[in-house]
């Protein structure tokens, strides 16, 4: 009994694993659809920048030292905007050239947390035939075969006598 748990458990481990690559594809294309779109708004920005005769650092400076507090906040939104830009474009090259051993927990700690969300809501299953998908499953069936077999040991107790030999004389 225990070994059919095991195998299931671990069957349960490397189906969950194998999906590892499918969500990470769906990642990068949604964050290529974010970085897209914030491209095309910074575009627009530097030709409203243009047609003052600006760069778009100089129009951005003139919106956060008005005094009117919606300018202010709207040069404070471009400014975000284009940090937001950098920060995309950096965590796609870095999920997109890494290694695929880390890319499952790179996603957690690299990934942005809106786009994590949306991709995991919409997120269709597929299973990846490739040396990275067959890793994903081997790798997830024995983290958790193992995991299973740990957690088993932590919870099995077994009662060992005070005294292996009580009626010694």
């Amino acid at each position: 009994m225990t070994r059919y748990f095991l195998l299931i458990c671990g069957l349960a481990g490397a189906v969950l694993f194998s999906q590892v690559p499918a969500f990470h594809q769906q990642y990068i294309q949604r964050l290529g659809g974010h970085i897209a779109e914030i491209d095309a708004q910074v575009t627009a920005l530097d030709e409203r920048a243009a047609r003052v005769d600006k760069d778009r650092f100089t129009y951005i400076r003139d919106f956060m030292a008005n005094p009117d507090a919606s300018v202010r906040s709207e040069g404070e939104y471009l400014a975000e905007l284009l940090s937001r830009q950098v920060a995309l474009k950096q965590s796609r090259d870095r999920l997109t050239s890494m290694s695929w051993i880390y890319v499952g927990a790179a996603m957690a700690y690299e990934g942005d947390p809106d786009i994590l969300k949306g991709t995991f809501d919409d997120f269709q299953p597929g299973v990846s035939f490739t040396l990275h998908g067959i890793g994903y499953v081997v790798a997830g069936f024995l983290t958790f075969y193992f995991l299973v077999i740990g957690l088993m040991a932590l919870f099995t107790w077994r009662k060992v006598p005070a005294d292996p030999y009580p009626n010694r004389v």
